[in-house]
């Protein structure tokens, strides 16, 4: 028996069902400050499940609450005298949005029901679908010897959804040095994604000076002043898109005001009062060429062009968080191998696809240099909303890919 049918002989899909049901049901929604609010006990269910198995995990503290979960799976063909083999990570997060309000939820968002082939809750699809499904297929590997050179390196980190504190320590600590590629499991729909979108966020801040309501011009209305400058940011994104054409996978350029703030939180607020401070944040997703730091110059620089008209007014921008556009050639070997993988379980080739957002990858790419493809089971359009729901017969799918790309990249497929 080759080793691609001995490994795909050992995934356990009626386990994995039953090991994402649990996952799913195990709430990992980071809240500041509410106890209990984190990943904590979704990467302890990934911790011994790996332990029962025979790793021997690391699990490793971000924050309180916040661990990282790193696991090896070192390949058994070379021998002693054999330079070491490649550094192949598969990555998956823990923690999962928000589910909103209940309400507009036909059940429980951690229920994990099944109806179909059809796993409900909120995180099944982003992306504990895709984190079940590495898991066993690494499992597989392992079962069959695994049958391959070098070393099969899962990273389970926290705080995707947030600020990525989870992969950026990982990074920092050296779990991805000299990794030759990483595949993100991240909900694609069958798409082999090889271009992320940059993510810029910003906040904007206009100061002014309160006064009374009634007697405007004795102060500095903060509000009136962001308007203004908020107007001027979106028509920039008009500009941006006519400078930088939508992207033939990713689509157009968004800049996008997705919190105001007036008076700045912890400032007295009363309806006939002028604010004194007024805060907005931009989340900018931005096609591969791009420039963050001329981007952040330019929203500046609209703010000024509104001072030199108003010179009461104040404006400053602050980086909350940059991560750049990401891809990779859809020739190179990892690309090739997950895509040969998917023809091999489907019967067709993928098509190439982009991720609208950016991912764990995107910091691997930007710090270390990785090459990495975003790969994994349920709808791309589908995470952060209510009834989020992953097909179970996509996981096992995903899974399969898995273990033949792997075997694929590492040498071990034939």
């Amino acid at each position: 028996m080759d080793p691609v049918t001995r490994a795909l002989a050992h995934l356990d899909t009626a386990a994995m069902e039953t090991f994402l049901q649990h996952l799913v049901r195990t709430p990992s929604v980071y809240l500041p400050g509410v106890p209990g609010a984190n990943e904590a006990a979704a990467a302890d269910l990934v911790y011994e499940q790996l332990r029962a198995w025979g790793w021997t995990p690391r699990r490793e503290e971000v924050a309180p609450g916040r661990p990282n979960v790193v696991a090896d799976l070192r390949g058994a063909l070379g021998g002693p005298d054999d330079p070491p083999g490649p550094l192949l990570l598969l990555e998956g997060h823990t923690d999962v949005v928000t589910p909103g309000d209940p309400a507009a939820w036909s059940d429980d968002p951690f229920s994990g029901r099944i109806v179909g082939r059809r796993l409900y809750g909120r995180g099944a699809c982003d992306m504990k679908g895709g984190l079940a499904a590495m898991l066993f297929a690494a499992r597989a590997l392992q079962l069959a010897g695994a049958p391959f050179r070098g070393t099969l390196r899962l990273l389970v980190p926290v705080d995707e959804e947030g600020m990525m504190l989870g992969i950026k320590a990982m990074v920092a600590r050296g779990e991805a040095d000299g990794a030759a590629g990483c595949i993100v499991c991240e909900p694609e729909g069958g798409e082999l994604c090889v271009v992320q979108k940059g993510s810029l966020r910003l906040r904007l801040i206009s100061h002014g000076r309160i006064a009374h309501g009634a007697m405007p011009r004795q102060g500095v209305n903060a509000l009136t002043g962001m308007v203004r400058w908020l107007h001027q940011v979106l028509d920039l994104e008009e500009a941006l898109n006519r400078e930088h054409p939508p992207h033939p996978l990713l689509g157009p350029n968004y800049l996008s005001p997705t919190v105001i703030r007036a008076p700045h939180p912890g400032d007295a607020s009363q309806i006939n009062c002028l604010p004194g401070c007024c805060d907005a944040f931009l989340d900018i997703r931005t096609v591969p060429g791009v420039e963050h730091a001329a981007l952040v110059a330019r929203i500046a620089a609209l703010g000024e062009a509104v001072r030199a008209e108003h010179p009461a007014f104040r404006f400053s921008v602050e980086t909350v968080d940059d991560r750049p556009a990401v891809a990779i050639d859809p020739a190179h070997p990892l690309a090739r191998a997950v895509a040969a993988a998917h023809t091999r379980v489907y019967g067709a080739p993928p098509p190439l696809g982009g991720v609208p957002g950016s991912t764990d990858g995107t910091i691997l790419a930007r710090d270390r240099g990785i090459p990495v493809v975003v790969y994994g089971p349920g709808d791309k359009w589908l995470p952060h909303q209510p009834d989020e729901y992953v097909d179970l017969d996509e996981v096992a799918r995903a899974a399969r890919v898995y273990i033949i790309a792997v075997l694929e990249f590492l040498g071990g497929g034939t």
